[in-house]
């Protein structure tokens, strides 16, 4: 299976829960598309092996970061970029102890928002 359609089947199993979890935990939304950056990074290096070496709790979080994003995308149309891109700006973000933050907030800031 292409890690592409993988992705996919995980973003729509995962799509109801999305909105409920995406409010919940910040770090859980930064470390699944800090996994979905690594995957496509594996994938332009190794094409074929990055389907293969992709574990099903990888596909799953990047799938989590990935239906968030185009969710958040698609009802804030403000976000330069594409959603690739904007999951960069989020696995790159760094959670402060003390400086709390939400999803909201981490998914504003990886808009330029």
């Amino acid at each position: 299976m292409k890690l592409h359609t993988l992705i996919v089947v995980f973003f729509l199993s995962v799509l109801s829960s999305t909105i409920v979890q995406a409010d919940e935990d910040p770090k859980h939304l930064i470390q699944s598309c800090q996994e979905l950056v690594g995957i496509y990074s594996k994938r332009d290096e190794k094409h074929l092996v990055a389907g293969l070496t992709t574990s099903l709790s990888e596909a799953l979080r990047a799938g989590y970061c990935r239906g968030v994003v185009e969710e958040y995308r698609r009802h804030y149309s403000r976000c330069a970029g594409d959603w690739l891109t904007q999951a960069h700006a989020i696995a790159n973000q760094q959670l402060s102890l003390d400086k709390p933050t939400s999803v909201q907030n981490v998914l504003r800031v990886s808009c330029g928002i």
